[in-house]
């Protein structure tokens, strides 16, 4: 009996109606939440919450390219590393993908909301949040081999962040690499610095490292924003950084 019951339970829950109106009613929380966090508050956020993109991409409403940060990451982490993540945000993208395969991962922020936000609904054994300023205060740990500063460089001031990038390749083990992302442009409300092109942001990169990998997307924003999306690898070790990219092959005639 009662595994009939169990049956009709999952007919009933499984039912394609029943994920219909479960989406609807997510769409609506979503919707809502974004609209309190950048429409009605008082202030703009400093960070933006990745589980409502999260949904879009679930929701067929959105493009995977808010991802593209965390594979980036992701595909540098070798099973063990220790892992440095400056401006975590919401840390959704620290779980989802550095926490995937590091063996700790300490992620900081100055924004206070981030860090609860962070603490509250992506915890993991192998995560560390922390609330704390990159640019005044020592790193958690001595040594990493990879750290990760994706959106959040164009927070920083000019000055600060070459403190930053100074403490970053002090900090990263030899063959250690650092991997990060920012938009290019004119874009974000509480930026302190722009870039205008690849190679702008990379003459900063090249005064901390040795070798820097740079690479761009555009995509498209709702209301028909185009983003200028930069990414970049550096090292002082050339061979990690080549093994953590595409290795090419040619057939004949290639």
């Amino acid at each position: 009996m009662s595994v009939n019951i169990q049956r009709l339970k999952d007919l009933l829950w499984g039912h394609p109606l029943m994920e219909q109106a479960g989406r609807g009613i997510l769409r609506k929380v979503y919707q809502a939440q974004f609209q309190n966090a950048w429409t009605h508050s008082a202030e703009a956020p400093h960070f933006y919450c990745h589980r409502w993109n999260a949904f879009k991409l679930l929701d067929a409403r959105g493009g995977p390219e808010w991802m593209l940060r965390g594979l980036y990451a992701f595909e540098t982490i070798r099973p063990g590393d220790r892992v440095l993540d400056i401006g975590c945000g919401d840390g959704f993208l620290t779980r989802t993908f550095l926490a995937a395969r590091a063996s700790h991962v300490d992620a900081i922020d100055i924004e206070p909301s981030a860090i609860a936000e962070a603490t509250t609904r992506q915890d993991a054994p192998n995560i560390v949040f922390r609330l704390m300023d990159a640019a005044l205060e020592p790193f958690p740990h001595a040594a990493y081999q990879v750290i990760v500063w994706d959106g959040a460089i164009g927070h920083f001031s000019r000055d600060d962040a070459g403190k930053v990038l100074n403490k970053i390749s002090r900090a990263l083990v030899p063959d250690g690499i650092f991997v990060g992302s920012e938009s290019l442009g004119q874009e974000g409300h509480d930026h302190l610095q722009f870039f205008d092109s690849l190679e702008s942001l990379a003459g900063l990169l090249l005064k901390s490292f040795r070798h820097v990998y740079v690479r761009q997307h555009e995509y498209c924003l709702p209301g028909g924003v185009i983003r200028r999306e930069a990414y970049w690898r550096c090292s002082d070790d050339l061979s990690r950084l080549n093994l953590s990219g595409w290795q090419i092959f040619a057939g004949p005639g290639g």
